[in-house]
C-alpha cells in the first residue's frame, strides 16, 4: 500500500512538475513578447492560415476591399496599422482567446459593420443574377423553377444571463440562447442576416418582425417579373415569397418525394452555419457570449461577414456543391449606395444592442415557442 502511494506521489510530482515547466515557459514567453511583439510578417502562409484563417496575401486583399483606413487607434490613442488589427481580430475569433472589445480591434463603428455586409444587396443580386441562381437550383435537382436562395435559423448556447433569464431561455433545446437567421444562395454567400434575436423565439415570428418579407416584395424579382423564392424547413409559412415543405401525416407520395428532394437543396444552409463556426471557433464558447455584458450580435456578425470573404477566396463546400463561382472581393465589398431608404434604414439599425426589460425573469424558466 505505501509502495502505491509511493508510487502515486511521484507521478503527481512529475505531473506538477511538466504543469510549472510549462506556467514558467508561459511566463518567458509573455516576458519576450513585452520585450519584442512578433513579426506577423515573419509568418509563413501555414501559419497566417493556422492563426488568422486567411494568408498574408490574402489579408492584404481584405484590408483594401474593407477599405480600413491606414491608421487604426482606440479611445486611448493606442494605434495599429490596418493589417496588424484586422490579424488581432482574425486571431481573437480563430480560437477562444480573452473577451477583447472587437468593435476597438476592428476600429468600425457598429452602426459601418452592418450598413456593408448584412443588408440584402440589389446591386450585386440584380435580377439576371437571381435568375443564374434559380437556373442552378434546377441543375441541381431542384423541382421548382423559381427557388433564388435558402434559408434557416440557428441557436448559439449564451452564458446564462444574471436577468432576463426567461428571454433567452430555449424550451426545446433548454438552453440560454440567442437565435441567428440566414439567407443563402447558391455561391455559398450569406446575402442577408437577421439577429440576434431571443432563443425562445419561432422561426416564423422572426421571419415576420425581420423585416425580410418587404425587401423580398421589393427586389426578389425576376428579368421579366417573374416572382423568385427562398426556401424553408417546416418550420416556415409559405408565402408570397417563402416556399417550406408540405405538412402533414398523411401526405401522398408525390408530395413526400417533393419534400426530399428539395430538403436536399435546403441542407447547404446548415453548412454555412457549420462553416462559421469552424473557421471562428471563438463562437463555439458559450461562456464567451455574455448577453448583459458583450455585444453577442457583433460577434457573430463580424464573423459572418469575414466568412463570406473566406468563402469567395477558398471555395468551401457549398460553392462546390452547386458548382457556382462566388464574386470577387471587390464586387462583394463594392460599398455602393442603394436607392432604397426603407432598405437603409432597417440595415442601419443596431441589432446588437443590449436586450432590455423592466421585467426581471430570474428563475430560468417560463413560456417558449416551439422549434
Amino acid at each position: 500500500m505505501q509502495r502505491q502511494l509511493l508510487e502515486a506521489r511521484l507521478r503527481f510530482v512529475k505531473i506538477l512538475k511538466v504543469v510549472v515547466d510549462e506556467w514558467d515557459q508561459d511566463l518567458t514567453d509573455i516576458n519576450e513578447l513585452r520585450q519584442e511583439r512578433m513579426d506577423i510578417q515573419l509568418l509563413s502562409d501555414a501559419e497566417w492560415l493556422r492563426f488568422f484563417r486567411f494568408t498574408q496575401g490574402e489579408v492584404h486583399l481584405l484590408v483594401d476591399a474593407l477599405d480600413l483606413p491606414e491608421i487604426i487607434s482606440d479611445e486611448n490613442h493606442i494605434q495599429e496599422d490596418r493589417v496588424t488589427a484586422l490579424c488581432m481580430l482574425l486571431r481573437r475569433l480563430a480560437y477562444p482567446c480573452r473577451l477583447v472589445d472587437m468593435e476597438r480591434e476592428f476600429g468600425w463603428e457598429a452602426s459601418r459593420v452592418s450598413s456593408i455586409s448584412f443588408r440584402f444587396d440589389p446591386h450585386r443580386l440584380t435580377p439576371h443574377k437571381l435568375a443564374e441562381f434559380t437556373r442552378i437550383f434546377i441543375a441541381k435537382g431542384c423541382p421548382v423553377p423559381s427557388i433564388a436562395a435558402i434559408i434557416d435559423g440557428t441557436l448559439k448556447k449564451t452564458a446564462r444571463p444574471s436577468r432576463n433569464q426567461r428571454i433567452l431561455f430555449n424550451g426545446w433545446k433548454r438552453i440560454h440562447c440567442l437565435k441567428y437567421h440566414l439567407v443563402v444562395s447558391p455561391d455559398g454567400i450569406i446575402i442577408h442576416v437577421y439577429s440576434p434575436v431571443e432563443g425562445r423565439r419561432h422561426d416564423a415570428t422572426v421571419l415576420k418582425e425581420s423585416g425580410l418579407l418587404d425587401i423580398l416584395d421589393k427586389h426578389f424579382w425576376g428579368p421579366n417579373g417573374e416572382r423568385y423564392f427562398i426556401y424553408g424547413d417546416p418550420a416556415y409559412q409559405t408565402g408570397a415569397h417563402i416556399m417550406a415543405p408540405y405538412k402533414g401525416a398523411h401526405l401522398t407520395e408525390d408530395k413526400r418525394a417533393w419534400n426530399a428532394q428539395m430538403s436536399k437543396i435546403q441542407e447547404p444552409v446548415e453548412w454555412m452555419f457549420k462553416e462559421v463556426n469552424s473557421v471562428f471557433k471563438f463562437l463555439n464558447f458559450s461562456e464567451n457570449q455574455k448577453v448583459l455584458l458583450s455585444p453577442c450580435g457583433l460577434f457573430y456578425m463580424v464573423p459572418v461577414l469575414l466568412t463570406n470573404a473566406h468563402t469567395i477566396l477558398h471555395l468551401p463546400q457549398t460553392p462546390r456543391y452547386f458548382n457556382c463561382t462566388p464574386p470577387s472581393l471587390n464586387e462583394y465589398f463594392h460599398g455602393d449606395a442603394v436607392d432604397d431608404e426603407d432598405l437603409d434604414a432597417w440595415c442601419m439599425t443596431a441589432p446588437w444592442t443590449a436586450m432590455d426589460s423592466a421585467e426581471d425573469d430570474s428563475d430560468g424558466e417560463g413560456e417558449d415557442e416551439e422549434e
